[in-house]
């Protein structure tokens, strides 16, 4: 009997190690695997942990967005009656919002000593190559200051004009982070990224035309006639970054029908056919809508690779103020 014992404890152990030896042999596979794929991009010139994206507030990236594709932010300026303020540091667009009732806030373009302290800082961090996407040329000088900066960064630098602004000119930057984490090269993640600024197509509808004028973006007699027929216009980014109108509708219940009627005239363009393509929505104060739209788009072109929602943050929310809604599509490249 004790024999029997002897053998069956032996037999338990052999049997033990045999599996724990498999467990370890995998594992250190696994290990090798992993290493070797990262020495293989290395000796490729595909580190990417050395390419940083940049952009500024005006693409409006969440805290959560920013560091779930380390996307590096340089606060545009906004001035107030009592003081200076970095957009998305110093103030809040709820902040904003209140004071849009009393005053008239002013924006700049960041500082030459921020945009030269945020390039120092990433390559004190170990960064070697810096992908920086603007918001569109068409309604700031941002890209220029940074294309300035980057020539005596220290980096190998590519600047690029987003020809959009808020959720247009964020996607592209979270597309591009999406390709760094794929190993592409910087090169190649530079080339798309500038194509996919032309592929990106969003749409703005704003709950009144007072904000635009009073920041002298429209006349007087526009805005008055504007709200005394209650129209909504719909603005977008132009082939050339410019600010224009796509449409107008009359009355807030169509604003919803239209936004999404110019993303299927979108989807529907012959040089689209057949592309992958990310969704986007936007909003300025008004979640429960933009998550209406949200799901709408999702049922109308649910083979979407991506769906990148957003809020509005200070600069657009000064000039367009409480109450906007948008929608967008981003062609990839095949």
């Amino acid at each position: 009997m004790f024999c029997c014992y002897f053998i069956r404890k032996f037999i338990l152990i052999i049997v033990v190690n045999f599996f724990y030896r498999c467990y370890t042999d995998l594992y250190e596979f696994y290990l090798f695997r992993m290493m070797s794929t990262r020495k293989e991009y290395v000796y490729m010139g595909l580190d990417n942990s050395k390419i940083a994206i940049v952009v500024d507030s005006c693409a409006d990236l969440s805290k959560e967005m920013q560091e779930q594709y380390n996307i590096c932010v340089i606060p545009m300026m906004i001035q107030c009656e009592d003081g200076e303020y970095r957009d998305g540091v110093d103030i809040t667009i709820e902040e904003i919002y209140e004071r849009l009732k009393t005053e008239i806030p002013k924006t700049s373009t960041p500082s030459g000593e921020t945009i030269d302290a945020t390039f120092a800082d990433l390559k004190n961090q170990g960064y070697e190559k810096v992908l920086a996407i603007m918001v569109s040329g068409g309604i700031s000088s941002t890209v220029n200051h940074v294309r300035l900066a980057a020539e005596d960064s220290g980096m190998e630098a590519c600047v690029i004009d987003s020809l959009s602004g808020s959720i247009g000119h964020g996607a592209v930057a979270i597309q591009a982070s999406v390709w760094r984490q794929e190993g592409m090269a910087f090169e190649d993640i530079c080339k798309k990224a500038e194509s996919l600024c032309k592929n990106t197509k969003v749409f703005f509808s704003i709950d009144t035309l007072e904000y635009l004028q009073r920041g002298g973006r429209i006349g007087k007699v526009t805005a008055l006639v504007g709200t005394a027929l209650n129209i909504k216009p719909v603005l977008t980014f132009d082939a050339e970054g410019e600010l224009s109108t796509a449409a107008k509708v009359r009355g807030h219940k169509l604003v919803e029908k239209k936004l999404l009627s110019l993303v299927g005239e979108c989807v529907s363009l012959p040089e689209y056919q057949g592309r992958r393509y990310n969704l986007m929505v936007a909003d300025g104060g008004i979640r429960e809508e933009r998550d209406a739209i949200e799901a709408k788009m999702k049922e109308m072109y649910p083979n979407f690779n991506m769906m990148i929602p957003s809020r509005v943050e200070g600069i657009l929310g000064i000039y367009l103020g409480p109450g906007m809604l948008g929608a967008g599509i981003q062609f990839l490249d095949d």
